[in-house]
């Protein structure tokens, strides 16, 4: 049977949700920063994988999630395994599926979309790294042409599709973009599009410097002309609101051996595999400068921290709601305060929101009384799913966060 490597899944702390990190990849990227592209890992069929993330899963959370990211390295290496997982999630009860993806095999096999489909999956991420053929290979050691036939099959599928960029200034920058988005836009003006910034602290090679808010803003704006569902990432720039970020995470290694990790035992990980090609030394410079300026431009956005800023006294104090960039045009404003007098619940929020914001962002929020599939809310960094719903109450000095799916990370 077809085999192959896990390093480890990962377990959310904010909600249920697993990711299964497979190695391998058919891609060179220079600026990588994955590990798990050089393989390694232990070696287990599809059933093996599904039987072990089971177990991680009930030990944690006392229960299988109904949320999965399959990620790497790259997991559409072997089609006959990756088909087999995604049908076993199907099985088990997993709602939402969701494949992290450079796209290539997608677009070199002509049935490979069609059979995920099939199987189970529901959503499907996909790096394009380039719009021009010589970047791209220069950048991947591959041609583009399969990874942009992916993403047309994945466009024409019951898929959904959200198709995400590296902004690599001097690489990948305004002129690659807007290529992007025209491609894009004649395609399906509606493709979700995500631009994410080039960090170079841990890539394999620093084949260029991190870009600035302004030029990732300037990019969002040339995206936006012809994609409407057009976002910047939630790596520390101004594209927010999102739910606050998660510190730690729980790995589950393949011998179900569990660890909470953070920021520093990743950086642990990429400082040893990248110990071969740079000095420890410099990287570790690197990081520090990073941290510094993750804290800054943490600062700058106004992210709440689950926990930390979230006051204690409750009452009549003003709840906040921010709101994700597909509302912007019916709020006109990132965020509001709602004054309350004594406790509500979220439908009650939702509703004095509507009244303030109209018919339209009614419709475009809630469907039959219910939140839509394509937004979640969060109270005080909780996804309101894990909580009571819409009945979920909520008092003074609250945070609410509506998040587009799109938004996330």
């Amino acid at each position: 049977m077809n085999k192959r490597g896990l390093q480890y899944f990962t377990l959310s702390e904010i909600e249920p949700r697993v990711w299964f990190m497979l190695t391998g990849c058919n891609f060179r990227c220079k600026g990588c920063f994955r590990p798990a592209r050089d393989g390694g890992g232990t070696l287990l069929t599809a059933e093996e994988t599904l039987e072990r993330m089971e177990k991680a899963c009930l030990n944690y959370y006392g229960k299988v999630p109904s949320e999965a990211m399959i990620t790497g390295g790259e997991p559409t290496l072997d089609r006959a395994y990756l088909l087999s997982l995604v049908k076993g999630l199907k099985e088990k009860g997993f709602e939402k599926i969701v494949l992290m993806t450079n796209g290539y095999e997608l677009g070199v096999d002509e049935n490979y979309v069609h059979e995920l489909e099939e199987a189970g999956l529901t959503e499907a991420h996909v790096d394009l790294k380039a719009f021009s053929e010589d970047i791209h290979r220069w950048y991947t050691g591959k041609s583009n042409k399969p990874v942009l036939r992916a993403i047309e099959k994945l466009n024409a599928s019951g898929i959904e599709l959200l198709v995400q960029t590296i902004y690599m200034p001097g690489i990948v920058d305004d002129a690659e973009i807007e290529k992007i988005a025209m491609s894009f836009a004649s395609l399906n003006k509606n493709i979700k599009y995500r631009i994410n910034p080039f960090v170079p602290v841990f890539a394999y090679e620093k084949v260029t410097k991190r870009p600035t808010l302004e030029e990732m803003e300037r990019a969002y704006e040339i995206a936006l002309k012809y994609l409407p569902n057009a976002i910047i990432s939630r790596s520390c720039y101004r594209e927010y609101p999102t739910p606050p970020p998660q510190k730690t995470w729980i790995t589950v290694y393949p011998d179900l051996t569990v660890k909470r990790r953070g920021m520093k035992d990743q950086a642990e990980d990429r400082l040893s595999w990248l110990n071969h090609v740079r000095p420890r030394e410099s990287v570790m410079e690197d990081w520090k400068k990073e941290e510094w300026d993750f804290k800054l431009r943490h600062s700058l956005v106004g992210i709440s921290e689950l926990g930390e800023e979230v006051k204690e006294e409750k009452g009549s104090e003003p709840v906040k709601v921010k709101f994700p960039l597909a509302l912007h045009e019916l709020t006109k404003t990132r965020e509001t305060e709602l004054d309350l007098d004594g406790s509500t619940t979220i439908r009650e929020v939702l509703e004095r929101l509507a009244e303030k914001y109209g018919e339209e962002f009614r419709e475009r929020l809630i469907d039959g009384g219910e939140i839509k599939r394509s937004f979640n809310v969060y109270l005080n960094g909780m996804n309101i799913k894990n909580l009571q719903g819409i009945k979920t109450e909520v008092e003074g000095n609250a945070e609410i966060v509506i998040l587009s799916w799109v938004s996330g990370g």
